[in-house]
């Protein structure tokens, strides 16, 4: 009897501590949180939210008859003192009308739930054309500004892009483009198409409408309306890389007025660096835009010295020269008309950057610049760190890494205490080390040691030899030339050593004239190279502020005024 009202005890103790620590969770718990699905500020986020709580009623409606039964068997037939002694109770093997009845009951809540689920998905996969919400979304109802007249029956249409890991929006309607944030008016219907140009992604605008796949190769749609003004946050749903956790996206729902003067200003596109404008002339007798940064990029590169002496201008020589971001951004009006990075027209106007992972906003729900500089030079100078993988710093062909390791030399690694012996440590073999030490002036990853190679024609030689046959005559396809083809074209062993081909090769190619030149190979002398990640491991211990003495990466202060210079594009 003791050891069962301890029991009792320690069961009621137990009790009330889960019951406390549950009042406490469910305490911090809200439903207005800004990426909740249970605070719909639309149409199709309310035909959602309603399903949910249909499916939540009748499984809480399951469970309480469940636990009710279960409880009534355990507490009835529990074991009394003295039963010890009883002979165990006869056993049943089912009950059929118990059994139909269950499976009754079971197929009447899925019909509850089934009903409202068809009815919703019914909703969401068709555009409302029968109602009068649809009407008043046609562009010629509500749109002020200039739209073709083809376009005035229809509804705003936006093409959304999935890349890993930020968002495009493109407004073709309107001839604009815009990244990570998406502009939308009040109370509009508006069709969505989604696509991805790398791997599966999902959209997710928790508020106002559910998840939908962007997938390769497919065309998805939906469509979506927003009842109140404001500004609302979503994400990629679908796991799509290692920085799958920072695809994320704001959208901002405007009145009609404030959209259309939206669109205006972003038409526009940018202005040149702090207002500088071409000279009227004869031929341009009224400068555009356009015009102004053709103007502005001539003077960066004939006469630098024309221009203001300031931040904002260097920043923008940067930019568009050493960083080498015109490769992969755009910026509308400007020589950078990259397309496969965020276009960053307007970017001053975004109130977060890196696709939603930095505000920029204060308390007020405003654009602080001071907090805004601030992130743009931090995203610009440590991006791998805020983005695990971001293109923009590990891209082959133009990401920032290329910066931080080309142009180093032993020279000048040597002035920040790297010598042959951090190079040795690092993995690099004695020879190459020596190599490197006796070329003091030549970049690292391209030292002139050479090692005796069987090798022959790599492709850009091969395209090379063909291109120079073209402009010789006609020939057969490269992999078929022969060096008997060549020579009857009119060319000799200097028109192709003048090419930058070895005479090795070039010999080995004339001692066998009826072979396919492709199929060629020779002892031919090949430079020793570092390698990236021998040089990665060489300079681990480097600081930034180092790295931009002994390399081409931009200093901190060259990060400060590109930053400087996007603050502008407002």
């Amino acid at each position: 009897m003791v050891s069962d009202k301890r029991f009792t005890s320690f069961s009621s103790l137990l009790t009330g501590a889960l019951i406390t620590l549950l009042s406490l969770i469910l305490g911090g718990c809200s439903f207005a949180t800004r990426q909740s699905t249970l605070d719909p500020k639309g149409p199709v986020a309310h035909v959602q939210n309603d399903l949910f709580w249909v499916t939540v009623y009748v499984c809480c409606a399951i469970f309480v008859i469940v636990a009710a039964a279960l409880f009534y068997a355990v507490w009835k037939f529990r074991e009394r003192p003295g039963d010890e002694n009883k002979p165990m109770p006869e056993q049943g093997h089912g009950n059929p009308l118990i059994e139909i009845g269950l499976i009754g009951g079971s197929i009447f809540l899925l019909v509850i739930i089934a009903i409202p689920t068809l009815d919703a998905i019914w909703y969401t996969h068709e555009l409302p054309t029968d109602t009068e919400g649809y009407e008043k979304s046609k562009l010629g109802v509500w749109y002020g500004g200039d739209i073709a007249k083809d376009e005035r029956d229809n509804i705003l249409e936006i093409n959304v892009y999935g890349w890993q890991w930020w968002w495009s929006f493109e407004y073709p309607q309107l001839g604009i483009t815009t990244a990570n944030e998406m502009v939308i008016p009040v109370g509009k219907v508006i069709k969505l198409n989604l696509r991805s140009e790398d791997v599966i992604h999902s959209f997710w605008l928790p508020k106002i409408a559910g998840k939908v796949d962007l997938m390769p190769g497919r065309q998805n749609w939906m469509w979506i309306q927003a009842d109140e003004t404001g500004h609302y946050y979503g994400q990629c749903a679908e796991f799509c890389g290692e920085a799958h956790a920072y695809m994320l996206f704001r959208s901002d729902v405007m009145t009609d007025e404030d959209f259309t003067n939206w669109v205006k200003d972003y038409q526009a596109g940018a202005d040149a660096p702090e207002g500088f404008a071409m000279q009227p002339d004869k031929d341009k007798p009224d400068p555009t835009a356009q015009d102004d940064w053709t103007a502005w990029s001539k003077a960066v590169r004939k006469n630098p010295e024309s221009l203001p002496d300031s931040a904002i201008h260097e920043g923008a020589a940067l930019f568009m020269g050493k960083g080498q971001c015109i490769v992969c951004h755009a910026i509308d009006n400007s020589p950078a008309q990259g397309q496969s990075a965020p276009n960053l027209t307007k970017l001053a106007q975004r109130k977060s950057l890196a696709a939603g992972i930095m505000d920029n906003m204060d308390d007020n729900g405003e654009i602080d610049p001071d907090k805004q500089l601030d992130n743009i030079t931090n995203w610009l100078a440590r991006s791998q760190d805020y983005k695990p993988g971001n293109l923009m710093y590990y891209r082959a062909d133009a990401g920032l890494r290329n910066l931080k390791y080309t142009g180093v030399t032993y020279s000048k690694l040597q002035k920040v205490g790297i010598g042959k012996e951090q190079f040795i440590k690092a993995g690099v073999k004695q020879v190459l080390a020596d190599e490197i030490a006796k070329n003091p002036n030549e970049d690292v990853t391209s030292v002139t040691a050479y090692v005796l190679k069987k090798r022959g024609l790599d492709s850009v030689e091969l395209g090379k030899i063909s291109g120079l046959a073209e402009e010789a005559g006609s020939h057969d396809s490269a992999s078929a030339l022969t060096f008997a083809d060549i020579k009857q074209l009119g060319l000799d062993t200097e028109d192709i050593t003048g090419l930058g081909i070895p005479q090795e090769l070039v010999a080995a190619m004339a001692q066998s004239p009826d072979k396919r030149i492709s199929k060629i190979k020779a002892d031919v002398p090949v430079p020793l190279k570092l390698t990236r990640n021998q040089l990665i491991r060489t300079t681990e211990d480097l600081t930034d502020d180092q790295f931009s003495e002994v390399s081409n990466w931009p200093s901190r202060e060259d990060y400060r005024k590109i930053a400087m210079f996007l603050q502008t594009l407002k």
